[in-house]
Formats: structure tokens, sequence, C-alpha cells
């Protein structure tokens, strides 16, 4: 044995182990935290996001009456204010207070509005945003009283504004009056004969002899001096009272400032309602839940109908309809039937046919196990060419006829299932056998002389209540071979016989045949009964059963699904 192979394949083996914990490690490193933290992120707000909406819009619809009532309190409430004097408006002023102080102090922290909302506490929510939107309006309306008590003291200096403007007006005008007439006296004085240079003369001069002109224009020029220093001035005092009459002006305007609160405190709750349909919509698990959510009451209603449904049309089937159907008179399908009708052999998995000539074997081709081989086989299409969508939906198609030159027999088995087993049943001349094609696998008859098959419909009250309108007959002489689970059974009816209806495969067409309800109704609740049994009352006739019925293993109309709608609907039409 080599030891380097041996030490190369372990060295290997263990490198690719490593590789394989570093890659594990990665993948929970850089995948798996990440896609935790994404799922928690997820539930978390599949849990607290919906809480939240519903918290917000109940919030948001208890804050729309909220403000549409208290809107018209404040509309009201600033309407009294700008009637009320001074002395209420401070004594208001100073109520305030304490009451924006309650208001502040009813408001939650943004934990606890956090908390509240996520526990779907609309109405905590609602109280809180009613805090913010009375504190507003508390602080508006505080707002207002410190404008109304400026604009009244406006409107006192404005009046004292208007007042002096007029005084300045006036001052101005006749400032400029004096203005004009001691400039109209120096230019007079300036234009009478030498009046230049005396004046000149006279300036330098300390004499005032012959100066009287010079001194007289002194004076009306310190006159226009002073006319114009007082026109400067009232300009002055005019300027100064339209730039207090502007700031009056501005105060006046910040009276009617009392804007839309209200509907700044709604956009703030519509806001955060559009934020978190924003974080639902960007939730595949929130989405996912309503998309749940929005059938899973249809579901729910589905669900239950299939509980309480079948025992509601159960029990009115039972104690409505089959009541009604008992009641009627039974039938008799064929006055003229001799009720001579026998078991050839007891029902078996298989049975012997004994085939003569002159008579052929009509026989579905999986029920064959073997024939002679002198026997003539071909394929017959449909049972009888003037019933073929009841040949078909009976199963009678493809049929294999076997007829023979001497005797022989034919060996055929029961193909239904491991339960199931066939009789023959033998139908002498002039006798008649209402039967359900279902459990037909074959027949025997005269070559030259084929079975007779005729119908019979019926529309009474009965058949509707029944839901069986149509009856096959098959006319003797034949021989019929019939299937039945657990075997088939012929018995006379004697003065009066009810057997199960699922149980039943044919009867003697002269037979009175009627139905009776089911004995018990938890028995035909639970599908361990048909609604109806069979009843026969005639001393020459029989009727036909197999030993297990078939149908109540499959299920009825209510418990069969499609299966059982098909069953019904072939019931119908004597299938």
């Amino acid at each position: 044995m080599k030891i380097g192979p041996v030490i190369l394949a372990w060295i290997a083996r263990n490198a690719f182990a490593l590789l394989l914990i570093v890659l594990i490690l990665l993948v929970a490193r850089h995948v798996a935290g990440p896609t935790a933290e994404w799922l928690g992120a997820q539930s978390r707000a599949l849990r607290t996001v919906p809480a939240q909406q519903a918290a917000y819009a109940q919030a948001l619809r208890g804050y729309d009456a909220y403000a549409a009532r208290r809107g018209a309190e404040a509309d009201r409430a600033a309407e009294a204010l700008a009637r009320s004097t001074e002395a209420q408006l401070r004594a208001r002023r100073e109520a305030l207070g304490p009451i924006i102080a309650r208001q502040e102090a009813a408001q939650l922290s943004g934990a606890q509005l956090a908390l509240a909302a996520a526990r779907g506490n609309g109405e905590a929510v609602l109280e809180h945003n009613r805090a913010q939107a009375e504190v507003a309006l508390l602080q508006q309306e505080r707002r207002g009283i410190n404008a109304l008590l400026d604009a009244r003291t406006v409107q006192r200096e404005s009046l004292r504004l208007q007042a002096q403007r007029r005084a300045a007006v006036e001052q101005l005008r006749t400032s400029h009056q004096d203005w004009l007439a001691a400039r109209r006296r120096a230019e007079q004085l300036q234009s009478r004969f030498l009046a230049g240079p005396r004046n000149s003369f006279c300036r330098r001069s300390p004499l005032e002899l012959g100066c009287d002109n010079y001194r007289a224009l002194v004076v009306a020029r310190r006159e226009m001096e002073a006319a114009a220093a007082r026109n400067t001035q009232a300009r002055a005092r005019l300027a100064a009272i339209t730039q207090a009459e502007r700031g009056l002006v501005r105060t006046e305007a910040a009276i009617d400032n009392a804007g839309a609160l209200l509907d700044q405190q709604r956009a703030a709750l519509s806001g955060q309602i559009e934020r978190l349909d924003q974080t639902a919509r960007s939730n595949r698990l929130i989405t996912a839940w309503r998309a749940v959510a929005d059938v899973l009451p249809a579901a729910l209603l589905i669900l239950v109908g299939t509980f309480f449904a079948p025992l509601l049309i159960k029990a009115l089937l039972f104690f409505g309809v089959a009541p009604l159907a008992v009641r009627r008179p039974p039938i008799r399908l064929l006055q003229t039937d001799r009720g001579q009708v026998s078991v050839l052999a007891s029902s078996a998995v298989s049975q012997r046919i004994t085939l003569d000539p002159g008579e052929e074997l009509l026989v579905l081709p999986e029920a064959v196990q073997s024939t002679p081989h002198h026997a003539a086989k071909r394929t017959r299409w449909l049972l009888s060419w003037a019933m073929p969508l009841s040949s078909i939906a009976s199963g009678m198609v493809a049929l294999t006829r076997v007829r023979v030159e001497r005797p022989d027999t034919v060996l055929v088995s029961a193909t239904g299932g491991p339960l199931a087993e066939i009789a023959l049943v033998r139908l002498e001349r002039g006798s008649a056998l209402v039967l359900r094609p279902r459990a037909l696998r074959g027949l025997l008859q005269i070559s030259s002389e084929p079975v007779g098959i005729t119908q019979r419909w019926r529309f009474g009250l009965s058949a509707w209540l029944t839901l069986q309108f149509r009856y096959l007959i098959f006319h003797g002489p034949c021989t019929l071979i019939v299937e039945g689970a657990r075997g088939v059974r012929l018995e006379h009816a004697g003065p009066g016989r009810g057997i199960n209806q699922a149980a039943t495969i044919g009867f003697s067409a002269g037979l009175a045949y009627a139905v009776s309800r089911s004995e018990t109704f938890g028995a035909y609740l639970l599908g361990k009964q048909a609604l109806f049994n069979d009843s026969f009352q005639s001393a020459a006739g029989f009727y036909l059963q197999e030993e297990m019925p078939m149908e109540m293993r499959k299920g009825g109309m209510l418990t069969g699904g499609l299966r059982g709608l098909g069953d019904a609907a072939l019931k119908i039409v004597g299938l």
C-alpha cells in the first residue's frame, strides 16, 4: 500500500470539507442573516401596519366630525371676540394659558403615539390629534386677541395720526405760503435802484445809516429760511405719519391671519395614513395577507355551505318530498307480463354459458375469458340500434357476438371489480323484466328472434318526485348476464316487498311498483341508505337485486360530486 496517495486523498477530502464549511459560514453571514432580518421586518410590519392603518383611519373619521364642529365653534368665537371689550379680551387671554397647558399635557409622546397606533387604539390617536388641534386653535385665538387689542390700539393711534397728518398738511401749506411771501418781498427789495451795490456795502459796513433796504432783505431771507425749515419739518412729519400708518395696516392684516389650522392637522393625519399605505404596498407579506383576507370570508361561507347545504337539502327531501312521493299510487308498466323469471346458476365470479346452434351471445369483450375455436366471433357495435344513446350511456358498445355450429360453452367473468359477481337470469317467452342496463354485461338470445327492448315514460307527480321518468324493459325469451357487487339475488315479490332502491337491478314489468321512504333519517343523512326504497306488490313477479349496492359506495347526487350528478342523470332516463 502506497502512503502517498492516501495522504493526498486525506488532504483533498479535508480541504473540500474546509471549503464547504467556509461557504456555509459565508452564506450564514451574508445571506441567512440579512434574509432573517428582512423576514423579521416584514413580519413585524405585518403585525403592526394593519393595526396602525385601522387606528389612523378611525382617528381620521373621528377628526373629520370634530373638525366640522370645532371649526364652526371657532368661527363663532372669533365673531364674539370682535364684539368684546378690551377688558373682556384681556380676561380671555389670561384664561387661555391654563387651558393650553392642559391640552399640551393631553398630547402623547412619540413612543406613546406609536404604541397606541400599533395596538390599534384609534381613540387614543384621535385624542392626541384633537389635543394638537386644540392647542393650535387656542394659540391662534390668543394671537387673535392680541391682534384685536393691537388693532384697537392702532385704531386710536390711527385717529391720532390722522389729526397729526391734518396738522402737518396745514403746516406744510402755511409754511409754503410764508416762504412764497418772503421770497416775493426779497425779490422786490432786490429790484430797487442800486439795491445790489447798496446791499453789498451795507453787508460789509458796520454803519446802519442808509441800510434799511438791506436789513429788510435780511429779514425776508430769514423768513424764507424759517418757512423752508417749517416746510421740511412738515414733510418729515408726513413721512413719519405715512410710515406709522403702513405699520398699522400690517397689524390689522395679522388679525385676519387665522388660517386653516384644522385642515393642516387633517393633512398631517392623511399623510401618516399615506405613509402607512406605502409601507403596506411595499410589504410582500401584507400584500399576500390582504389578498387572502379579501376572499377568506367567501371561502369560509362556501366551506360552511358545504357542511350544512347537504344537511338542509337532505332534510327537505326526507321530510318534504319523500312523503309526497310515498302517497302516490303504484304504477304497473306491463299488464300482460307472465312473471316467469329464474336464475340459471347462482352468482359467481365466472359463469360458463352453454351456447347452442341458432343462438348468439352478445357480451362485453372484456368479460370474455374463453371461447371455442370453431365459434364465429364478430363485433356488435350497439346493443340496440333503436336506442343508440342508451346503449352508449350504459356501456353496451363494441360487443362481442359469438355463434357456434355445435353446442359448446363460453366462459364469462365479472368486470366490475374484485367484489363483482355475475348471474344468468332467464326470461321466458311472454315475460318481461325492467332492468337497469348498467348491470347488464351481455345476453343470450335466439339469432332469428332478437331480444325485444322497449321503453316506458312516466311524467306524473311520482316521477317528478323520484326523478325517474323512463323504464327500459327486456322481453323474453332470452338469458341476461347481470353483474352485481357480492352477487345477484332473485327474490319473489309475494304480496308485498320493499328493498333498498340502490340495490335494485330490475323487476318484473307486471309488478305494481311504488316507492317508500327510507326507514330512518340518520341512515339517509350518512349515506347508508337511499332516500327511497322500492316497493313491489304482486304474487306473480320477481325483483332482482345486488348484495352490496354499488350506488351507496359511490355516493349519491349530493355526496358523489360530478360522478353523483352523472349517476342521477342516468337514473332519470332509466340507466
